[in-house]
């Protein structure tokens, strides 16, 4: 029975890994999206200012950018953390690859996820001073 239950929750694990990966890569599309919309923005400003465009016109336009900007900086703020929660999400599945012997891993095919795992880990892995600003802002909420 605990045997079946490492697996599981393993398992289980393993694909909450891979759903959070593939969310990030989902928001990076939208982050490069964004990014686009922005630098759009800022050579349309650029031009209606060439074209001495009423001021209230351009006014607008870059409050629109500026909307967009601090939108783009709070979604690159929330995928650095989403980062840092997968790197976490990852050294505790390395973890649980302990409680198996390494029959169990060979028997299992485990040796593979395993490489593949810590290889992704140390990828991601944030610098000491980001993890620090994480853990600060996770303990206050």
């Amino acid at each position: 029975m605990q045997e079946m239950k490492k697996h599981t929750k393993l398992l289980n694990d393993l694909n909450n890994f891979i759903e959070v990966k593939r969310l990030l890569a989902d928001n990076v599309k939208t982050l490069d999206k964004i990014s686009d919309d922005i630098d759009e923005q800022e050579r349309e400003i650029e031009r209606l200012e060439q074209l001495n465009t009423p001021t209230f016109q351009i006014k607008k336009m870059q409050d629109k950018h500026d909307i967009k900007a601090t939108s783009y900086n709070l979604l690159l703020e929330l995928h650095q953390q989403n980062l840092i929660a997968l790197w976490k999400l990852s050294r505790y599945i390395l973890k649980q690859f302990k409680h198996f012997s390494e029959d169990e891993i060979k028997e299992y095919n485990l040796a593979d996820i395993q490489a593949s795992i810590k290889e992704q880990s140390d990828n991601i892995k944030p610098k000491f001073i980001d993890l620090v600003k994480y853990d600060i802002k996770h303990i206050k909420d």
